[in-house]
């Protein structure tokens, strides 16, 4: 099993009550994120996953030494060092990613090929098989142990009884080792930044007992399996002590059907408000984050259970932070692939789930955005699929629109095959509709979210395309934002938008100083142009927006929207006589 380059073993009495005779690995582990993506899980950047944690949990546990590093951090030159090699990743909803790409089976494949001591790989990619729609079956020969269930398990049999076993975690050893791997974020490149952790509540899903949804791993794990608040709360106050400051409790197939009453016996579980309540408070006596979202509702529990599920939409206004979005799992809207893919809800149950929403949760926080709003998936692809699908999904997302309903976002993919085959009968009819949805529903929805003049706060700079910066505030689903001008990446800003495209808005900084801005920042504001903006820099510095209005014809009006003078840029130059002294002053000293 273990080669004698790699480990040196020796024993210690008395180590665990578990194993009274442990062994002990004097090694070193690199652990390897390839991050993952799942229907109930991200571990994309600016996203942390429960994985890695898990992982330096256990290692922190058997107190062997190790280090993180993620594949971006790879790509940009790191290698993995030491004797054990831990591998976890897998894109099994492969997405849209602004930077952070997972990891692809090639560079998994040159990770584990380059390394020369003990490689162990798991997490979703084995579990399921694929990651990003590749098949995994090849890389997995690479490597000395695959681990099929919980990696983490597994390291702490291997590491501290030297024994394999391919197992499941325990509820207990979930929470433990969530705590105690809270330090190694601190080793992630977004760490003081727009790192956010992604929190589970939950595995598994209430609708196991009819196998959910045809195209969803969450029902593969069994009945759901709850942890208790006081668990979060404490993994929380963990990551809080070491330096995370935004949070998603995105780890669960519904939160509204998180410790739900009648798991097991019926699908469309009572909602428990009481237990998110204690949930929500309790974060809030342990940590101050910057952001707390939430991810993933099914309508139909909503719709049955509309009391519980409206007091539970109240708690999350009350305790979460604006910008917040419900991925609420409707996929199709036609009755034949409902019925034939065993999906969540009925078409009226998910319109209504869209109303109960809007009724509490539309209204502008401080960071510029609605507080809660729904947003939808949809699938191309499903069984029953056919040429009137199409026609029934835009029909019933007209009717968000006459409603006058707000959606925050609208995703449209491929099913990913998984549990079986899917497959798109007309490509040229699934383009249409994405394309249908972008151009007549996603630019006037964006509109509404997000109107023109609306000022987004706290929006972090993260990749520059061409002359342009692309922007994210920190959160569930963060919308894309777009200044047409380069300003330095990893910053946090205020903006104001001045423009809508389909997916994203066109926005400048928010105030511009026309005494310190740049050329292409002065003239991306509605009215100044290039020329204007020529003008503002040849006769800067400016002491009041009448002076920039008398330079420019601009009205003061028009220039304080978008414009303010800081009080070191405006203030007046000192007199002749006072820059003398502070000459002569310095020259005599």
């Amino acid at each position: 099993m273990w080669s004698a380059d790699h480990l040196r073993f020796s024993f210690r009495l008395g180590a665990s009550p578990k194993y009274p005779y442990r062994v002990t690995l004097f090694v070193f582990v690199t652990i390897f994120d390839g991050y993952v993506d799942e229907p109930a899980l991200l571990g994309v950047p600016p996203y942390i996953s429960p994985y890695p944690r898990l992982i330096a949990g256990v290692l922190e546990e058997l107190e062997i030494p190790y280090e993180y590093i993620t594949v971006d951090m790879w790509r940009e030159g790191a290698r993995p060092r030491g004797d054990v090699l831990v591998v976890t990743g897998g894109a099994i909803v492969p997405g849209r990613y602004l930077r952070g790409m997972p990891a692809s089976v090639r560079e998994i494949a040159d990770v584990a090929s380059a390394f020369k001591g003990v490689k162990i790989i798991g997490g979703p990619l084995v579990r399921f098989g694929i990651t990003g729609r590749k098949d995994v079956s090849s890389l997995l020969r690479i490597f000395d142990h695959v681990v099929s269930r919980d990696l983490e398990a597994f390291l702490y049999e291997l590491l501290g009884n030297g024994t394999p076993e391919d197992r499941w975690r325990t509820g207990e050893e979930w929470s433990r080792w969530l705590t105690l791997g809270a330090p190694m974020v601190r080793g992630h490149p977004d760490h003081g930044g727009m790192l956010i952790a992604e929190i589970e509540t939950s595995r598994g899903c209430p609708r196991y007992i009819s196998g959910g949804c045809s195209f969803c791993t969450e029902p593969l794990y069994g009945k759901p399996v709850f942890r208790p608040p006081e668990d979060i709360i404490g993994e929380i106050k963990a990551l809080w002590e070491n330096g995370v400051r935004h949070f998603r409790i995105g780890g669960q197939s519904c939160i509204f059907s998180y410790m739900a009453h009648g798991v097991g016996e019926r699908e469309r579980v009572r909602p428990n408000p009481r237990a998110l309540r204690r949930l929500f408070q309790g974060i809030w006596k342990v940590a101050e984050p910057d952001v707390l979202h939430v991810d993933n509702a099914n309508p139909a529990v909503m719709a049955e259970h509309e009391r519980e599920a409206m007091e539970i939409l109240d708690i999350l206004v009350k305790y979460t932070t604006p910008g917040n979005v419900l991925a609420l799992g409707m996929e199709s809207a036609d009755p034949v692939v409902i019925e034939a893919n065993n999906l969540n809800a009925q078409p009226e149950e998910v319109m209504r789930a869209i109303e109960m929403v809007n009724e509490v949760g539309r209204e502008r926080g401080e960071n510029g955005m609605p507080r809660l709003l729904p947003g939808l998936n949809f699938l191309l692809g499903l069984r029953g699929e056919r040429r009137e699908t199409y026609t029934i999904n835009m029909e019933f997302l007209r009717d968000v629109m006459r409603r006058g309903l707000l959606l925050r976002r609208i995703n449209v993919r491929k099913v990913v095959p998984v549990r079986g085959e899917f497959r798109i009968k007309s490509t040229h009819l699934a383009r249409k509709f994405r394309d249908e949805v972008r151009r007549e529903i996603e630019r006037k929805m964006l509109r509404d979210v997000v109107p023109w003049g609306t000022v987004l706060r706290n929006v972090w700079s993260e990749v520059h395309v061409g002359g342009y910066t692309y922007c994210r505030q920190v959160g569930t689903y963060p919308l894309t934002v777009v200044l047409p001008y380069r300003v330095p990446i990893g910053i946090p800003m205020d903006v104001k938008v001045v423009a809508h495209g389909d997916r994203s808005v066109t926005a400048v900084r928010y105030p511009v100083d026309p005494n310190t801005a740049s050329l292409s920042e002065l003239k991306a504001v509605p009215g100044v142009g290039e020329k204007r903006a020529a003008r503002i820099i040849r006769m800067r510095p400016f002491h009041s927006l009448s002076e920039i209005s008398s330079a420019t014809g601009l009205s003061e009006e028009e220039l304080s929207a978008f414009m303010s003078l800081s009080s070191s840029s405006s203030a007046p130059p000192p007199s002749p006589s006072s820059r003398g002294g502070r000459v002569r002053s310095r020259t005599s000293s």
